[in-house]
C-alpha cells in the first residue's frame, strides 16, 4: 500500500493507494490519532506534499518510528510529469501543483483524452484556505493561475475588520442580490470565488482560444460552492492526493 499525506493549512489529508485506486481518504486534526491510524494499515511507501513545515517534520517521525518508513517529500527538486512554467518558482507552493497533476492524470486516463490538443486547457481549482486556480496548457505544461482567498477568509476577514458587519457565513446566500446584510455578505464572498472562475474561463476562451476547458476542483470548501457553479466540472475530493501518488511514481524506485 501506498499512503499519500496532503499536510495543509487546516489539517492532515491522507489517501490510501493500491497501485492507481484511492480506496481510501482520511482527514485528521490530531497526531495521535494519525498515529494509531498508520499502525493499522500495511504501508510499503509515503510520500508528503506539504505547505507546513514542521508538521512535515513531525508527520515524517511518526511514521519512521511507526512503521519503519522513510516518506518521500515532494519539493522544487522532484520530478514532475507536467512541465513546470512558472517564473517564480521558489515561491510555488506544492500543493498547487499536486493539484494539476492530480487533475491531469484523471485527464489522461479519459476518453477525451484522446482528442487533447493546442485549444484544450485544464483547470485544477482547490476551494481551501486559499482558493487556487491551475492551468495546464498542451501537450502538459503548468503555466500558472490565481490565488485568492478562500470563502472562510473572506468571512472572517468581514468580521474582523469591520464593526458593525454581522457574521456571514456561505448559508446565508440567498439571490445574487442581497435582500439584507447577511444575505448581501453570503453574495458577495461566494460570487467573488465564482466571478474569479467565470473569469478564468473567459480569458482562456477570448484570449487564449480555448475551445475544451476540463474543470476539476476540490477543497474543503467546495460543497458549498458547489451548488452556484454553472459551468460543467469534475469534483474529485482526492485530486491532490491523486497528484502526490503520480509525482511519487516518477520519484519513488
Amino acid at each position: 500500500m501506498f499512503l499519500a499525506f496532503d499536510i495543509g493549512n487546516t489539517n492532515i489529508k491522507t489517501g490510501l493507494f493500491h497501485d492507481d485506486d484511492l480506496i481510501e481518504i482520511k482527514y485528521f486534526n490530531e497526531l495521535s490519532e494519525l498515529k494509531n491510524y498508520v499502525r493499522q494499515k500495511e504501508v510499503e511507501q509515503a510520500a508528503i506534499s506539504s505547505v507546513v513545515p514542521q508538521q512535515t517534520e513531525k508527520v515524517s517521525k511518526i511514521l519512521s518510528d511507526t512503521i519503519n518508513v522513510t516518506p518521500f517529500l515532494i519539493d522544487k527538486s522532484s520530478k514532475f510529469n507536467l512541465k513546470i512554467s512558472y517564473e517564480s518558482f521558489e515561491t510555488l507552493g506544492i500543493d498547487r501543483v499536486c493539484s494539476a497533476e492530480g487533475a491531469f492524470a484523471i485527464f489522461k486516463s479519459s476518453n477525451d483524452f484522446e482528442n487533447y490538443n493546442e485549444r484544450t486547457f485544464i483547470l485544477s481549482i482547490d476551494f481551501g484556505t486559499a482558493t487556487t486556480i491551475n492551468i495546464v496548457q498542451y501537450p502538459g505544461e503548468f503555466i500558472g493561475g490565481m490565488i485568492a482567498p478562500g470563502i472562510g477568509l473572506m468571512f472572517d476577514s468581514l468580521k474582523s475588520n469591520t464593526a458593525q458587519l454581522p457574521e456571514g457565513n456561505a448559508e446565508g446566500y440567498e439571490s445574487l442580490i442581497g435582500k439584507d446584510t447577511v444575505s448581501s455578505i453570503a453574495s458577495g464572498v461566494i460570487n467573488s470565488s465564482i466571478g474569479l472562475i467565470e473569469r478564468a474561463l473567459n480569458y482562456l476562451k477570448s484570449e487564449l482560444k480555448a475551445d475544451d476547458i476540463k474543470i476539476f476542483i476540490t477543497g474543503g470548501n467546495a460543497e458549498r460552492l458547489l451548488p452556484f457553479l454553472k459551468f460543467k466540472y469534475q469534483y474529485e475530493r482526492g485530486l491532490v492526493l491523486i497528484g502526490i501518488n503520480q509525482i511519487s511514481k516518477r520519484n519513488i524506485i
